[in-house]
């Protein structure tokens, strides 16, 4: 209820605040400085403990929700006019609050992993520290320039008096200089950007290395600040002057190699992953060979935290130099094995695990050797008789990585070394993401080595390699097996059809078929997209021959070409893929260029007929009354849809132009929403929308397929394409051209107008 609360925010805004100043003396003597820090607590109906901690996070929390009610408490966060705000003397407060206790310092140093764990960007752990980081950000969000200021000022005041207290003699003089690197690092890349544009940052990062960094890497009975002086380097990696990135590379890899100091050295393995993430290789190559041989034997003493941050490293340096990383096989290999070995395949860190054996085995000097150890192991896996269903899928994932890395085409009889036990699993087995695993292997596997598969004979039937993925095909393809396990077969046919020229030629009618038949009913987007790509890579330069062949079928008193269109036309839209997107759009263009009166016979779904009744509709009335929709014709709906492709191009590039967010506060009748949105979370948020919540990383992943780079239609700029087409369109003008135009609104019809004038 935002109006009805404003009148009274402010006040309860200065309570809170008077409280959360009050309350820093107490949280010092008591928690930073003691480890007697029980203080009073109880616990709740849930078996939560509330205490003095439980208070901080809420008035915390609700300063955050202040702070983003700008409209209402800007002023009592910056002041106004000669009255000056409670932002300058909130944000040194919050170094307070950031600062190590002594029971997290006595924890973190008995148990490292624990340190990682709490310590981690994604940490699971909450606690006072962490509450005041989200605190900053949030001041930092809503007031960006103020805040860098304050925290200046406050940085400055926090260094002078923790040099004062260290010459005191005062044991804990180092937090407070810690707590101030944690601060200023949370914004390193705001500030990195400023530098780099040569403007003058508001806080002054040269004196921190100059007077303070510098000098805390050498205080070795101080792990947390000389391990935070190294973290901190490392998030200004990208402005670093170049005897300085030198420098601090030199000092973390030495601390790897000879710290007494776990927690130093967990510290040290962080700033070379940023390191090697934002440094040229130059600084960190010369040192390849000392981290690999530091990081090694830190693998006995892991447990899942800091192995994540070891792999992670373990994949970041491999990538530095491949003939370097080559030379430790013998030590890499076992340890990628041994991991994948002890970890359940549905373990979180499996995926860490699957990332350094994809590095590994894309590189070409290590292939080899890795192959030759990896190859046993993963054969012996993949059996029939392992009843670890998530363990097989994940070996099958191993070897595809292995066929994946290994050269084209395969070496002799590579293919013979698993082939047998992983038709035998695939044959025989009905789990979903084994059958998933196995068609994405067999992929790379026809991609790199079909005529091996071909030569390859079953020594009990006398079936060629051939006969059997065309059984598998047929058993994936059937109405009984459930769409999600069958979810690549797609994908693998077509690969089929690419690579086994007149090994497959014979049985292509037999195949397209099949894939027509389970066209038919087939109702999951991510299923039918690989079934249509199927029929769209052969209209590039078959649809004569596509269009004859899907018009002689019938299926249950359907045409061939009314399946194929009605389940392409209604998903094309939706196509995930920037090659996949472009095949399609490729493809239904010569479909309508061909002008075939079989095409313009068919009737597919065109617009939703939305009920005109004011009735509500319920969930059992929508089960009861399906989605009506106007009938049209194949040409007229890709008119529409390529339209509606070349629009959507053209306001991407409009977009990409005018990239800026309005920050300023929203609708106040909105209570819980963040008014002060920053552009990362616009962005976070669009990645996803444009993904549709399939790409949980945001971004499209590079395409890595030879044969897609290869392919002219991927290299295609889609917007003068489509530009082209519509110019022949206008020229040529057929009816079904002038009809889908008239079908699009005002505003499609103006933007594709200019398009074509343009």
């Amino acid at each position: 209820f935002p109006k009805l609360t404003s009148p009274y925010l402010l006040p309860v805004l200065s309570s809170v605040w008077q409280d959360v100043l009050n309350l820093r003396v107490r949280y010092l003597s008591e928690y930073v400085n003691s480890n007697d820090s029980t203080g009073e607590s109880f616990q709740d109906s849930d078996g939560e403990t509330i205490g003095f901690e439980s208070l901080l996070f809420v008035q915390f929390d609700f300063i955050q929700m202040a702070c983003r009610r700008r409209k209402v408490t800007q002023s009592a966060f910056v002041g106004q006019g000669d009255q000056a705000g409670i932002l300058p003397e909130l944000v040194w407060n919050l170094l307070s609050f950031l600062q190590m206790t002594d029971d997290q310092a006595d924890t973190w140093i008995a148990d490292p992993n624990q340190f990682i764990a709490d310590e981690e960007d994604d940490s699971y752990s909450f606690n006072v520290r962490i509450a005041a980081q989200d605190l900053l950000a949030s001041l930092m969000d809503n007031f960006e320039q103020e805040t860098l200021r304050a925290l200046n000022l406050s940085v400055q005041q926090e260094i002078t008096n923790s040099v004062s207290a260290k010459s005191s003699g005062h044991t804990s003089w180092w937090k407070s200089q810690e707590s101030s690197l944690l601060a200023v690092g949370l914004f390193a890349g705001t500030l990195c950007d400023v530098i780099k544009t040569g403007g003058q940052p508001p806080i002054d990062v040269g004196a921190l290395f100059d007077h303070v960094v510098l000098q805390n890497l050498a205080e070795h009975d101080f792990p947390f600040l000389q391990g935070r002086s190294f973290v901190f380097a490392s998030q200004f990696a990208t402005i670093l002057p170049a005897n300085l990135a030198s420098q601090y590379v030199s000092a973390a890899v030495e601390a790897i190699l000879n710290s007494p100091s776990a927690v130093v050295k967990v510290s040290a393995l962080k700033a070379l992953n940023n390191f090697m993430q934002y440094l040229d290789k130059q600084y960190t190559t010369p040192f390849q060979k000392s981290i690999l041989q530091g990081i090694a034997p830190m693998m006995e003493m892991t447990t899942e935290e800091s192995l994540s941050l070891i792999l992670r490293t373990l994949i970041s340096t491999s990538k530095i130099n491949e003939q370097v990383a080559a030379e430790f096989e013998s030590t890499l290999g076992p340890l990628v094995l041994e991991s994948w070995a002890k970890y359940p395949a549905e373990h979180l860190i499996s995926f860490d695990i699957m990332d350094l054996f994809d590095t590994l085995t894309a590189n070409q000097f290590m292939q080899p050797a890795l192959s030759a150890r990896a190859m046993p192991v993963l054969v012996s896996m993949i059996t029939i008789e392992n009843a670890d269903k998530g363990k097989v899928a994940s070996a099958i994932d191993l070897l595809k990585s292995l066929v994946q890395g290994a050269p084209t085409p395969l070496p002799p009889n590579y293919v013979a070394q698993f082939f047998s036990n992983l038709m035998s699993v695939l044959m025989t087995t009905n789990d979903r993401d084994i059958l998933q695993s196995g068609q994405e292997c067999l992929t790379f596997v026809i991609q790199k080595g079909v005529q091996q598969i071909s030569e390859w004979r079953d020594a009990a039937s006398g079936k060629t390699g051939l006969d059997l993925i065309i059984q598998l095909i047929a058993k994936l393809l059937d109405p009984s097996q459930t769409e999600s396990a069958a979810l690549f077969v797609g994908d693998m046919i077509s690969k089929l059809i690419k690579k086994g020229g007149d090994l497959v030629s014979p049985i292509i009618p037999d195949l397209l078929n099949a894939v027509t038949l389970r066209l038919a009913d087939a109702k999951l987007p991510t299923f039918i997209q690989p079934l249509v790509m199927v029929f769209a890579q052969l209209c590039l330069n078959q649809h004569d021959v596509v269009i004859g062949f899907l018009h002689g079928i019938n299926i249950n008193g359907r045409n061939g070409l009314e399946i194929l269109m009605s389940a392409w036309l209604a998903n094309h839209a939706d196509f995930q893929g920037l090659y996949n997107q472009k095949v399609s759009t490729v493809a239904l263009a010569k479909v309508f260029s061909s002008g075939d009166p079989r095409i313009a016979e068919v009737k597919v779904n065109g617009d939703l007929i939305v009920p005109q009744s004011s009735r509500i509709v319920t969930r059992s009335r929508a089960r009861n009354t399906p989605d009506q929709f106007t009938v049209t014709t194949v040409p007229v709906k890709i008119v529409r849809l390529l339209s509606s492709d070349l629009i959507s191009k053209y306001e991407e590039e409009e977009q990409a132009g005018d990239s800026d967010f309005d920050d300023e506060d929203g609708d106040e009748d909105w209570e819980d929403e963040d008014d002060g949105k920053s552009k990362s979370d616009f962005a976070l948020l669009s990645d996803m929308l444009d993904s549709h919540g399939l790409d949980m990383d945001g971004d499209e992943e590079e395409e890595t397929d030879p044969d897609v780079l290869a392919d002219p239609v991927y290299q295609m700029n889609m917007k003068q394409y489509l530009v082209d087409f519509f110019r022949q369109c206008v020229q040529q003008n057929p009816p079904a051209f002038v009809q889908g135009v008239s079908e699009l609104n005002e505003t499609e019809k103006r933007t594709l107008s200019g398009l074509l004038e343009n």
